[in-house]
């Protein structure tokens, strides 16, 4: 049932004899809003998208570059996107003899969002073709009631169709909502929407480059459901009652057929297991990465590049990102949230080395740096030599 929005079609293959109806009835009748529908089926009353993980995953944090937006957390598309950039290939490597590569950094080149045909609503021809498979069990049950009205067995030809009927309607009227896509409205003279997701130092970093309405449609854009019922969804209230007395009707009226009835019944309700847990087995989160990429992204380029550390990678993103000195420095305490002697020398170094166009390390070279000791001063030339390598790969990368 949860992927009867990714796959064309799905919604109208649901006629067959479905077990664990009763599950079904109970998971999906908390969406139902009324005291009726809540004495019924008890339970917080979720949105039907968070319901259908079509949205509800936490996103990692993102920084801009120059608006000074700050997001600890942002939502479902912004997780998918890092989650399909987390196991790409690395397509080039800064080297450095003394380091292996360990910190990794996706660009990301976003082109401006143009609405597509019938937007918001998405295009189903970007959803999961219709799969063949899906006739089986339909084919299965419809053969299988036949065959206990042939052998004169009229409770199991009942119980099968009534099976057959409360799993179509259901799955129907679940897969009536129409998925849509909902984007901010950002103003048109912001600041480009440059920035970078990454959960924790040390974590893979996804930087964006684009304007401030395609980044913030990924930062705090996401998918949702429009339902004709909704508030209230007593539609899906109704076929949740009738998935609740499918199951009371099934297990007091089958024991009354025939041995061969209920060989047949038993057998429908085994295909359709079968076929219900290969659906299980389809990726939902890749199918809506493909929607993410091919419909709202528009395939976008990219490159995955490797950093010998955190700090030459951190380096590297201010360098490419060139914001202006505050948004390079809010960029670097976040990144790098480190308040010691050594670290704000290496980050107010940095900042003045991207505005000044120079080298890290000759800026630092220009200092007194009588306030730090021995060992703080060894740990400032590790930093340096790192942050070196970052600001001269960052200058001479071009995605």
């Amino acid at each position: 049932m949860s992927s009867v929005h990714l796959v064309r079609g799905r919604r109208w293959l649901g006629w067959y004899n479905s077990p664990g109806s009763y599950y079904v009835a109970k998971k999906y009748g908390v969406l139902a809003k009324s005291r009726v529908w809540d004495g019924l089926y008890p339970g917080v009353n979720v949105d039907p998208t968070t319901m259908l993980e079509l949205d509800g995953k936490v996103g990692p944090r993102y920084v801009a570059a120059h608006s000074g937006t700050r997001m600890e957390k942002t939502g479902h598309l912004a997780y998918l996107l890092t989650s399909h950039y987390s196991d790409l290939e690395v397509d080039e490597v800064i080297p450095d003899p003394s380091a292996k590569s360990e910190a990794h950094i996706t660009i990301a080149s976003l082109e401006e969002f143009k609405e597509f045909e019938g937007y918001p609503k998405l295009p189903a021809d970007h959803l999961s073709p219709f799969d063949p498979v899906a006739i089986v069990p339909i084919a299965f049950s419809v053969g299988a009631s036949v065959m206990c009205a042939i052998f004169g067995d009229w409770y199991c030809f009942a119980m099968i169709m009534l099976g057959v009927i409360c799993n179509g309607v259901s799955c129907f009227v679940i897969g009536s909502g129409v998925l849509k896509i909902k984007q901010p409205n950002p103003s048109p003279h912001s600041p480009p929407g440059d920035g970078v997701l990454f959960n924790a130092p040390g974590s893979r970093v996804v930087l964006l480059k684009g304007s401030e309405k395609i980044v913030s449609s990924i930062t705090r854009g996401r998918f949702y459901l429009e339902y004709e019922s909704q508030s209230q969804y007593h539609d899906i209230g109704y076929s949740s009652v009738a998935l609740t007395m499918q199951f009371l009707l099934q297990l007091f009226i089958v024991p009354q057929g025939q041995l061969f009835g209920q060989i047949m019944f038993l057998s429908s309700l085994g295909i359709s297991w079968i076929f219900n847990a290969y659906l299980a087995s389809v990726d939902r989160e890749d199918l809506q990465k493909r929607i993410l990429m091919r419909v709202l992204l528009q395939k976008p380029t990219f490159r995955t590049v490797a950093l010998p550390k955190w700090t030459s990678l951190v380096v590297f993103a201010a360098v490419y990102l060139q914001a202006k000195p505050e948004g390079t420095r809010g960029l670097l305490e976040q990144l790098i949230p480190n308040d010691t002697a050594v670290w704000r020398t290496v980050k107010s170094a940095v900042v003045e080395a991207i505005e000044r166009n120079e080298d890290p390390s000759a800026i630092v070279a220009e200092r007194n740096l009588d306030y730090l000791d021995k060992r703080e001063r060894g740990l400032l030339e590790d930093m340096m030599k790192q942050a070196s390598i970052g600001y001269n790969a960052g200058k001479d990368f071009k995605l």
